[in-house]
């Protein structure tokens, strides 16, 4: 797990990564996609190479194959994203949070 350090407005290192999107599912989203469990869609640049997915779980871990259930995860990953809070307001939220954790 990497920890990164944090900037002078108390932003993460990571967050300014171009790779990097922090995004957070308030607890006001309700139930969503992702309260099943884990999951991480891997797709790959070479045709060949199928998409999969890749779950977590309670009875184990499993990549996932099916054309039909992998388009379900990322399905599901969309719907996360969707009801998420954009970038800016859970870098906001985040140190908000921070902030009020340093004057307790």
């Amino acid at each position: 797990m990497h920890q990164g350090g944090h900037d002078r407005r108390g932003r993460s290192t990571s967050a300014r990564r171009p790779n990097v999107t922090i995004r957070i599912l308030p607890y006001s989203a309700g139930e969503h996609a992702g309260l099943e469990g884990a999951f991480t869609v891997l797709s790959f640049a070479e045709e060949e190479d199928p998409d999969v997915a890749y779950v977590e779980g309670t009875a184990g871990d499993v990549y996932v194959e099916s054309t039909d259930h992998v388009d379900r995860y990322r399905s599901a990953f969309e719907q996360i994203c969707d009801a998420a809070l954009p970038t800016e307001e859970s870098l906001k939220l985040i140190s908000d949070a921070k902030d009020n954790l340093s004057h307790d």
